[in-house]
C-alpha cells in the first residue's frame, strides 16, 4: 500500500481524488483483493476504510470491485478499540468495533456483508462475547439478525439470548427480552433453555432478570435437569435458594445436605458475606422441615469434645436457638459434612475441619482447636488417606508465643499421634514431626505447674520414640536431626511461627532424646550421604549450642575420632576456631583401642570382617574408625 493510497483511504478527501487514483491504477483488483502489513497489522484497504469509518470512501472501493464477495470478505490482523490484535478481522467487524454503524449498513445493504462472518464467529455472538451490547442493538434494531435464530460457526444450535445467559450478558439478555426474544426457546444440541444456561454458569443476575420476565423454572434438558438441579450440581447456593421455592420438582433433603456439604465456604467468609450466611441458614431449614414433613430423624452419633459436645438439631426450633451464631452454625454443617461426607470417602472433610481450626487458632481457642484436628487426624486416616501433623506444630507453638500454658494431657495425645500406624511410612516428613514433637516436649517440660507424673508420662512417650529407631531415606537418625541446622530450615508449613520456637540444632532436644532413651539411641551412628555421625555435623555448625551439644555428645559417650566416608574426623569437619579448640582439648591423648582400629581398618590385606562379622560390636567400632572410607 503506497503512502498517497494510505493517505487518500485515511483522511476522507471529499473531492472524490480516491475515485480519480483508482480508476488510474492499471492492476486495481490485485490492489482490492490485498491485504498490506502495515505497522503490525494485516489489513486491506476496505478494512482500512471501515476502521476510520468513512463511508464515501468504503462505497468508491465497492463501486472499484469486480469481485465484490471476496473484496467484502478479506480477513487480517487487525487492532480492537482496547489495541489488542485480532485474527480473521472483516471489514464488518472493523465498522462495528469502531462503532462506524453507518459504513456496517454500507457493507450489509450493498456489499452483502456476511453477519455470520466473525473473527470468533458471527459477529452478533462475538459481540456478546467482547459485551458489545451497541453492537448487538444496531443488529436488531435494523432487522440484520433474528433474535432467536443465528446461524453461527463455532457455538452450535445457540442463539443471541442462549449465548447471553451462559457469559452471563445481563445487560444483553435485557435487551433482548425486552425486544421479544423467547425466553423458553430450547437449544436443539442439548435441549436447554437459557435459564437453564445462566443455571449451569452460575449467572445469578441473568437467572433473576429471565424469572422476573416469565421464563420457565421446570423444563428439563435431555438429562432431565431442571434449572434448579443444575445450579445444585454446580452446588450454587445463591441461584438454589432462589429457584427453590419457584419449581415443582422439589430436590430430595438428602440432595439438599450434600450440596451444603459440597460447597462449604471457610467460617471466615460466611462471617464476611452476611447474604452468604442467611442462604445456608434458610437451606438447614429447608432440610429441617422437608425431614420432618418426611418423619425422618437424622442419625446422630455420640457428641463429642471435638465439636465441643454439640449435636445437629433435629427440629427447626432447635435450629431457631442456633441460627444468629456464626460458630454454632458452622459446626452444624461439620456434623452433617461428616455424617455424609465420612462413608463417600471425600477429602472435603478434612478441608472444612482444617478451615475451622484455622479460624479457633486466630481467636485463640487452642484446645478445642486441638481436639478437633486429632479428631479429623483419625477420620482421615479410618478412610486411608495420608494424615499430616504440621499443623498441630503450629498450634503449639502459637500457644508458646503467646504464652499459653499447654495441658500435659492434651499435649500427650496430640504427640501419640506420631506412633499411629499412618505416620509409620517411609516418609521423611514423618520422622521429621517426631523430632519437632520431641523439641517440643522438651519445652513443655518446663512448665512450672507440670506435676511428677506428667514429665514421667512425657519422658515415656519420647522413649517409645526412641524405641522405633526410625531413620530417614538417608539413614539419618533422631539424633542426627536433632543437631543439623537443615531441620530447622525443612520446617515449611507455617515457618514464620514454628521457626521462631522450634530451633535447630538444639541442646535440649538432644538432652531429651539420650535422658529418655538412651538405650535406643547411637550416639555413634552414620548416615548415608558423607557417613557423618552427630558429633561430625554438629561440629559444621556456628550457632550458639553446638559446642554445648558437642560437650553432651561426648560425655554421653561419642566418639571423637570417628571417621567418615572421607576419612574425617569431627575435628576435621569443625568451621570454627572455637570448635575446633574444644575438640583439640577433648582428643588428647587418642585411646590405645582407637589407635589399633584405625590400624585394622586400614590394613587392606586385613579382611577384618571374616573375623569379626557384621554388627558385632568389635566390627562395629572398627567401622567407625576408618571401616566406612575403606568401603566407599
Amino acid at each position: 500500500m503506497n503512502e498517497k493510497l494510505y493517505t487518500l483511504i485515511t483522511e476522507n478527501d471529499p473531492s472524490n481524488e480516491l475515485d480519480i487514483y483508482l480508476k488510474s491504477l492499471p492492476n486495481i483488483k490485485q490492489i482490492l483483493e490485498t491485504v498490506y502489513q502495515v505497522n503490525n497489522e494485516h489489513i486491506s484497504l476496505l478494512m482500512l476504510a471501515a476502521c476510520h469509518g468513512h463511508d464515501a470512501v468504503v462505497q468508491t472501493i465497492l463501486s472499484h470491485a469486480t469481485d465484490m464477495e471476496r473484496v467484502v470478505e478479506l480477513s487480517g490482523r487487525v487492532s480492537n478499540s482496547n489495541e489488542a490484535l485480532i485474527l480473521f478481522a472483516t471489514a464488518l467487524w472493523c465498522a462495528c468495533d469502531r462503532r462506524h454503524y453507518t459504513v456496517a449498513r454500507t457493507l450489509i445493504e450493498v456489499a452483502k456483508a456476511r453477519i455470520d462472518n466473525g473473527p470468533n464467529d458471527s459477529i452478533l455472538f462475538d459481540a456478546v462475547i467482547e459485551q458489545r451490547l451497541d453492537t448487538v442493538q444496531f443488529l436488531v434494531e435494523n432487522e440484520f439478525i433474528h433474535i432467536d435464530r443465528t446461524r453461527q460457526t463455532n457455538i452450535p444450535y445457540h442463539n443471541s439470548l442462549t449465548i447471553s445467559a451462559t457469559l452471563g450478558r445481563t445487560d444483553i439478555v435485557a435487551y433482548l427480552v425486552g425486544k421479544g426474544a423467547n425466553i423458553d426457546l430450547i437449544n436443539e444440541f442439548d435441549h436447554q433453555t437459557a435459564l437453564q444456561y445462566a443455571a449451569s454458569f452460575g449467572n445469578f443476575d441473568v437467572v433473576k432478570l429471565l424469572c422476573t420476565a416469565g421464563a420457565s423454572t421446570n423444563v428439563k434438558n435431555r438429562q432431565q435437569d431442571t434449572p434448579l438441579r443444575l445450579a445444585y450440581n454446580k452446588t450454587d447456593f445463591e441461584i438454589v435458594d432462589y429457584l427453590f421455592d419457584l419449581t415443582d420438582e422439589k430436590l430430595t433433603f438428602e440432595e439438599l445436605e450434600l450440596m451444603i456439604c459440597l460447597y462449604f465456604p471457610p467460617i471466615t467468609q460466611l462471617i464476611r458475606d452476611q447474604a452468604l450466611f442467611s442462604i445456608l441458614v434458610r437451606l438447614l431449614k429447608r432440610v429441617l422441615q422437608m425431614r420432618k414433613e418426611k418423619r425422618c430423624l437424622k442419625s446422630a452419633g455420640k457428641p463429642i469434645i471435638a465439636y465441643n459436645y454439640q449435636q445437629e438439631c433435629q427440629t427447626i426450633e432447635e435450629f431457631d436457638e442456633i441460627q444468629h451464631d456464626y460458630d454454632r452454625v458452622y459446626i452444624e454443617v461439620l456434623l452433617i459434612q461428616e455424617r455424609i461426607l465420612t462413608p463417600m470417602r471425600k477429602r472435603s472433610v478434612y478441608r472444612s475441619l482444617s478451615s475451622y481450626g484455622n479460624h479457633l487458632v486466630k481467636r485463640g481457642d487452642f484446645e478445642f482447636c486441638l481436639h478437633l484436628w486429632e479428631h479429623t487426624f483419625y477420620l482421615y486416616q479410618s478412610m486411608g488417606y495420608e494424615t499430616s501433623l504440621p499443623c498441630f506444630l503450629w498450634a503449639f507453638c502459637e500457644m508458646i508465643t503467646q504464652r499459653v500454658p499447654i495441658p500435659s494431657e492434651l499435649f500427650l495425645r496430640i504427640c501419640r499421634l506420631t506412633l499411629e500406624p499412618s505416620q509409620q511410612t517411609k516418609n521423611d516428613s514423618c520422622v521429621k514431626n517426631a523430632v519437632y514433637f520431641v523439641a517440643l516436649a522438651s519445652q513443655v517440660l518446663e512448665q512450672p505447674n507440670l506435676t511428677k507424673m506428667e514429665r514421667q508420662l512425657i519422658m515415656q512417650w519420647v522413649n517409645r520414640i526412641c524405641r522405633c529407631q526410625r531413620t530417614t531415606t538417608q539413614e539419618e537418625t533422631l539424633l542426627h536431626l536433632c543437631v543439623n541446622r537443615q531441620t530447622y530450615f525443612d520446617i515449611s508449613y507455617r515457618p514464620y511461627t514454628i521457626r521462631q520456637v522450634l530451633k535447630f540444632p538444639s541442646l535440649k532436644t538432644v538432652q531429651l532424646l539420650i535422658a529418655s532413651g538412651t538405650q535406643y539411641i547411637d550416639l555413634n551412628a552414620v548416615e548415608k550421604v558423607n557417613g557423618n555421625t552427630a558429633l561430625h555435623i554438629v561440629s559444621q555448625s556456628d550457632s550458639d549450642e553446638t559446642i554445648p551439644i558437642a560437650k553432651f555428645l561426648i560425655g554421653a559417650g561419642a566418639h571423637i575420632d570417628c571417621l567418615n566416608k572421607r576419612n574425617e574426623t569431627p575435628f576435621d569437619c569443625a568451621t570454627t576456631f572455637e570448635m575446633k579448640w574444644f575438640l583439640q582439648s577433648q582428643g588428647v591423648p587418642l585411646r590405645l583401642k582407637c589407635i589399633c582400629a584405625r590400624h585394622l581398618a586400614n590394613n587392606q590385606q586385613l579382611n577384618y570382617l571374616f573375623r569379626w562379622p557384621l554388627r558385632t560390636p568389635l566390627n562395629t567400632f572398627i567401622y567407625l574408625h576408618g571401616g566406612i572410607a575403606r568401603d566407599t
